[in-house]
């Protein structure tokens, strides 16, 4: 019998809806997923800072050990056992994880919506965290005890991986949401200015190359070149002195998964539904499709290519772009994927973490505390909207553990969370007055 309820509602109060039911695909709206996404395939700007709170995972994953780590809109960030699928341990912050985590010197950094980057240790303790002035939606790098990342609040900072202290800061013009890399000395990364920058260590501008439209995609380099996507449809190819080499036009913005180098060929990812394969030179190697954005960065692992796309699946192919086996889940695939011992774990926006095998055969799941999609907002608090969410419980221990960590997210304004004390379920469903099965 059902047992959860959700219920919506618009600021004004006029559109309140109450669902109690138990999980099905047909629950997370898939015609409103449609429309989201059809709505989202052009436009050249990224949705990625409307993301709400909900149990989706949008992080990508890191493993480390046995042990993976993740960050979720449920505003924690998860350590789970790599082999069983049982939760190791949670750090809940305060607001949604998009962010990516890295580890060095094992140390796990990630960015937060709450304006903070995070420094955790292995067990899950907060070492420090680092206040910015909006929301952290970049993937950090460390490198050499120096921790770079962006911010909506248009900087791009480097602080000390041992002490949380700000190094310097770069302003650019626009929202940061760019992962960087390091390569010949430079830090690389790209703006919502359209410019895409090179900074020496000591954060002083070497060079920029402009695009037309956002830069959000992380890029690449490799063998004197770097790559990288734009929100204009092209992929770009600059020299390390910042030259335009080349550009791939294709056929929507290239948005917010990255690109891939491997034994001489770039790959990436595009809102047409397509993962491309070109050489160094920029001409068409093949190009694979889906039937909807994909946004993950393909992973390489023995002459396979891993990623998933928004059409709720999971793909495995060859490198001469040939399916090799899809494993379908039910809400769309933001999450890049990690590898280990023969395993692949990737997160949906169905609020699950999946581990399968290299058949595409599903090993286990691990859901996540809230079992609803996260919202995504394509005009970031225009419409502002209130949400009542319902965690995920396995234990009437944890359930009481859990209804005390109220999501506190007020500080960004898009949701407000409130606890629902019912009985046990599986997942939660989600429906939209507009939405008819």
């Amino acid at each position: 019998m059902p047992a959860y309820k959700y219920v919506s509602e618009d600021e004004s109060g006029t559109g309140r809806v109450s669902v109690e039911t138990d999980f099905d695909t047909s629950q997370f709206g898939d015609l409103d997923l449609i429309g989201l996404l059809s709505s989202v395939r052009d436009m050249e700007k990224s949705p990625v800072w409307g993301i709400g709170i909900g149990g989706s995972i949008q992080s990508d994953i890191l493993q480390h050990g046995n042990a993976l780590y993740f960050g979720c809109c449920d505003t924690n960030f998860y350590a789970v056992d790599a082999n069983m699928g049982k939760e190791l341990w949670r750090f809940k912050a305060n607001g949604v994880v998009c962010s990516s985590p890295v580890i060095d010197n094992n140390i796990i950094y990630f960015g937060c919506f709450d304006h903070s980057l995070y420094a955790l240790t292995l067990d899950g303790k907060l070492k420090w965290k680092f206040p910015t002035k909006d929301m952290i939606y970049s993937t950090p790098l460390v490198h050499k005890g120096i921790v770079y990342f962006g911010s909506k609040d248009k900087n791009l900072y480097a602080i000390s991986a041992d002490t949380g202290e700000l190094v310097w800061r770069f302003p650019t013009n626009d929202f940061v949401g760019c992962s960087p890399i390091f390569y010949k000395d430079m830090i690389l990364f790209g703006s919502d200015d359209h410019n895409f920058y090179a900074l020496n260590l000591d954060g002083k501008e070497v060079w920029r190359v402009s695009a037309n439209a956002a830069i959000i995609a992380r890029p690449a380099a490799a063998d004197g070149q770097i790559y990288f996507g734009s929100l204009d449809k092209n992929q770009y190819a600059v020299s390390t002195e910042g030259r335009l080499l080349w550009k791939f036009q294709t056929k929507a913005p290239i948005t917010i998964g990255g690109t891939t180098v491997h034994n001489n060929v770039v790959y990436f990812t595009s809102r047409d539904g397509h993962l491309y394969a070109v050489n160094p030179d920029g001409k068409l190697l093949w190009g694979f499709k889906t039937d909807n954005i994909v946004s993950t960065i393909p992973k390489i692992h023995e002459n396979r290519i891993l990623f998933g796309s928004d059409d709720f699946n999971f793909y495995c192919i060859n490198l001469k772009g040939q399916l090799l086996w899809k494993f379908k889940t039910n809400s769309w695939i933001d999450s890049s994927p990690a590898i280990h011992n023969n395993m692949v774990y990737f997160g949906g926006t169905d609020c699950r973490l999946y581990a399968l095998d290299m058949q595409g055969k599903e090993l286990w799941t691990f859901k996540t505390s809230i079992g609803t999609r996260s919202n995504v907002d394509i005009e970031p608090y225009k419409n502002k909207k209130t949400a009542q969410v319902v965690w995920q419980s396995e234990s009437s221990q944890e359930k009481e553990r859990k209804s005390q960590e109220e999501a506190d997210i007020s500080d960004y304004g898009e949701f407000s969370g409130t606890y629902i004390d019912t009985t046990k379920t599986d997942y939660l469903g989600m429906k939209k007055r507009d939405y008819v099965k």
